[in-house]
């Protein structure tokens, strides 16, 4: 599985630069970088703000961790689970306008589309569940033509 969601960040990568790339104009060439990456005081894990036409290029789109029904724990759609180079998982998570942070998570089970954490953001965070690659790649400093 770990191969295949590396093939997709590398394909979202590229897509984030090229989608970003269409979204400029002649006329008005765009002042700032599509996404700004900021070290973060006490954290391996770094701050990536996006442009807002990145953001809408790429089709950002964050859902709350939960807490399951059944078992109390967290849970959060499959599809914000990323899985970095070292097989550690994380997800990122929203912390200001377009603005995203990768924060450790601990994966107990995963249920169809569903991701049942034993550690992880508090209920009611905003995780990326559309995009997430695109949010590595710019973490990465990745730019598509690499």
């Amino acid at each position: 599985m770990s191969i295949l969601r590396s093939l997709s960040f590398m394909a979202g990568s590229i897509v984030l630069a090229v989608a970003v790339t269409g979204c400029t104009s002649e006329e008005e060439p765009p002042t700032t970088p599509p996404a700004v990456v900021e070290d973060v005081p006490g954290s391996e894990a770094k701050s990536v703000t996006l442009r807002a036409d990145a953001a809408e290029a790429v089709g950002i789109r964050t859902a709350a961790v939960a807490r399951g029904d059944a078992t109390g724990r967290l849970t959060i759609p499959y599809a914000a689970v990323v899985y970095y180079l070292d097989g550690s998982t994380w997800a990122y998570t929203e912390t200001g306008s377009h603005t995203f942070q990768r924060a450790p998570i601990t994966v107990a089970s995963i249920t169809g589309d569903v991701a049942t954490l034993t550690a992880g953001p508090p209920v009611g965070t905003p995780v990326v569940v559309v995009g997430a690659p695109e949010v590595f790649g710019a973490e990465l400093e990745i730019d598509g033509e690499q």
